[in-house]
């Protein structure tokens, strides 16, 4: 037996989150409006629900706005390997406006983030087949953080090309000591193919090639400008 109770004081909430999903629903199907409109109308509707409906709404002001903005970044980009420090400068200027912009101002935010997000998307889609083209020099004592919470972005384009190349590297060396792994517990198997270290090293590289290329195909194709606007929506949805 499960018990599982959902006070009365939830209810409003949730009724917010069904009701938010079903408008970007709704708004993306139906109307052939502009995405200016479109957007700001679901804001603008979003925001009077948290304020008016919530059981216990915050105040949407410059700390809210603030606490978004780092949020809906870091959704972006958790791994801190496509925005550099330059970009979050760039966009600071909106660090305070969306709560402005939930309020009836004109959308700025979002737009500047998403222009800035898909110009690094691109070239980091480069990064991956440039890195994993050669094979990496694992005799080298070097270090990869994986935790995007206890990372910085990366303060130049030397530095992100950098990160791409470790985070690449580690994850051909856990595939390339599967390998090895493999190759050593069926090196006594009839008709199992014994391939050399060079072989295994290339065959990892490969593996995580076709991974990449299958994310970054995703974003290109499947995670478009209305999944990147849902994700902000639901940010402020959920940080309220």
């Amino acid at each position: 037996l499960i018990n599982m109770m959902i006070s009365k004081k939830t209810i409003p909430f949730l009724l917010i989150l069904l009701f938010a999903g079903v408008l970007i629903a709704f708004n993306s199907s139906g109307f052939n409006k502009p995405p200016d409109s479109k957007y700001q109308r679901i804001f603008q509707e979003v925001s009077e629900l948290l304020e008016d409906a919530h059981f216990s709404p915050r105040k949407i002001d410059d700390a809210f706005s603030k606490e978004i903005f780092k949020k809906y970044l870091a959704s972006l980009d958790p791994e801190k390997n496509i925005f550099m420090q330059s970009d979050i400068k760039e966009l600071k200027k909106y660090e305070t406006r969306i709560d402005d912009e939930l309020h009836g101002a004109p959308i700025q935010f979002f737009y500047a983030a998403d222009q800035i997000y898909l110009k690094r998307i691109k070239e980091a889609g480069l990064y991956y087949k440039d890195l994993l083209s050669v094979p990496f020099n694992y005799s080298l004592d070097e270090k990869v953080f994986i935790d995007g919470e206890k990372l910085e972005y990366p303060a130049n384009e030397a530095a992100r090309k950098d990160s791409w190349r470790k985070r690449l590297k580690f994850m051909s060396m856990v595939r390339y000591n599967d390998l090895l792994e493999q190759r050593e517990q069926n090196k006594k198997t009839e008709g199992f193919v014994l391939k050399t270290d060079a072989e295994l090293e290339k065959e990892a590289r490969q593996k995580v090639s076709t991974i990449m290329e299958r994310n970054f195909l995703r974003m290109y194709t499947k995670f478009n400008e209305e999944d990147r606007f849902n994700i902000l929506v639901n940010t402020i949805t959920s940080t309220m």
